[in-house]
């Protein structure tokens, strides 16, 4: 899992919410968390600005032991 999704989940924000933030669609974010679709470098700048944190973070893999 990336840490994008587990930092949105710990904020309370919908992907619906992060649709707005971000201008991604709801279907591509929830791809991009699931790491089924790569994420492009502007998407990857957008949701990091909408984050206000660095994409080295937002994008790095969660290991098990850091889920909760």
């Amino acid at each position: 899992m990336l840490a994008l999704r587990r930092e949105r989940l710990n904020r309370g924000w919908s992907l619906t919410q992060l649709t707005v933030m971000t201008g991604i669609d709801t279907a591509a974010l929830s791809r991009i968390e699931r790491q089924v679709w790569p994420c492009g470098p502007g998407w990857r700048r957008r949701i990091a600005e909408a984050f206000g944190m660095p994409e080295e973070l937002l994008f790095a893999e969660v290991s098990d032991d850091e889920r909760n």
